[in-house]
């Protein structure tokens, strides 16, 4: 096997597939990337059982044939490699001479054969939607999966088609996230492990004109986008039906700037870490926001300026989960709406429309 292809090139292929290769992994092809030569071209394939990707480039002066080589040396060979067309040969010993102008470097390489089969995608199943969309649909729900497995279907997002809007959703028991568009499509659900979805998000484009094909399998789904394809398996069982929890009535409505709160917030995580997970006492009076802790690492304690007209109410929450869901907030202010009792949990929902809610539950003051 051989072939000759400009390095920037081979090397973008490689960091992004390798996005897929085990870090360490028991069967150590999976450490590795596929590397198929058919016709001048070029197919590259990262794997670990989870997640798949794929894609394909041109080469010239090729030999076919196939080979795994690790994914961590060869990024580490591509990168220190001048720029330029670089010829790669490998022998019938299994190694990889890599060579660029005077420079040469060798590699040694696996058989293919110890590489598992690697699923297929089904593009005759699915949907498809803009890059931009879905991208920011993961970027505001994935942040309250779980991530511990004790209740595995927590630990990704659902993905609910029904009556013509596709809501996805993220929860871990205390929070939820959820995002709402509306999509031409069949009434669906499945879940999509949000590991998977954190490494489709790093891959996604911002140009509207960009969109991305999404199928379906039984157990898996795959997501076909410029010249990539990603593979993920699917979680099986059932996700808590969160349309009962998201309930925007209620007259205790605080309008909130999303950049002021977030700075406030950011002070008061300063004296509250991960050992340290006292509630965050809120305040609500008339147009005014109290925030305030005290821990053992220190005390904590801001005012805001806010628009409420309510009775005067007191509320103690996390303050991380607080944090996350302003951060995820893509507007200039939004609503924070509570039902006047300091056990319900509380909203946090656009000033104007609805594409997305976020559910807090709340912790006891002392």
């Amino acid at each position: 096997m051989r072939f000759n292809c400009d390095k920037d090139i081979l090397l973008e292929a490689v960091l992004t597939t390798s996005r897929a290769a085990s870090p360490k992994s028991t069967i150590p092809a999976l450490e590795g990337i596929l590397l198929e030569l058919s016709d001048n071209l070029l197919s590259l394939t990262g794997y670990n059982l989870d997640i798949g990707i794929r894609t394909s480039i041109q080469v010239e002066n090729g030999e076919n044939g196939n080979i795994v080589i690790n994914a961590k040396r060869l990024c580490e060979i591509l990168r220190k490699m001048p720029s330029g067309i670089l010829e790669i040969i490998i022998d019938n010993n299994n190694s990889a001479t890599i060579k660029i102008g005077r420079t040469k470097m060798s590699i040694m390489c696996m058989v293919s054969d110890d590489y598992p089969q690697v699923p297929q995608a089904n593009v005759d199943n699915g949907f498809v939607m803009q890059q931009k969309t879905l991208k920011s649909m993961i970027s505001q729900t994935s942040f309250a999966c779980a991530v511990t497995d004790t209740k595995p279907v927590f630990t990704g997002c659902l993905f609910e088609i029904q009556d013509n809007v596709m809501s996805v959703v993220g929860m871990d028991g205390l929070r939820i996230a959820v995002r709402q568009e509306p999509l031409n499509y069949e009434n669906i659900k499945f879940i999509v492990p949000s590991k998977s979805l954190d490494e489709l998000s790093h891959l996604l484009t911002d140009d509207p004109d960009s969109n991305i094909s999404i199928s379906l399998e039984k157990n898996q789904i795959s997501f076909k986008f410029g010249k990539y394809t990603m593979i993920s398996r699917l979680i099986n069982g059932d996700f808590l039906d969160f349309h009962k929890y998201i309930k925007t009535e209620s007259s205790n409505i605080v309008e909130i700037s999303c950049s002021e709160i977030i700075k406030t917030l950011e002070r008061g995580m300063l004296v509250i870490n991960e050992k340290v997970k006292l509630p965050l006492r809120c305040e609500f009076s008339s147009d005014v926001l109290t925030l305030s802790c005290v821990t053992s690492l220190g005390s904590f304690n801001e005012q805001l300026n806010v628009k409420y007209s309510g009775e005067p109410f007191t509320i103690g929450l996390n303050t991380k989960f607080l944090l996350d869901a302003f951060k995820a907030c893509d507007c200039t202010d939004v609503k924070f709406i509570m039902t006047g009792k300091s056990i319900e949990p509380v909203l946090i929902v656009p000033k104007d429309g609805n594409e997305f809610t976020f559910l807090i539950m709340p912790m006891r003051l002392k």
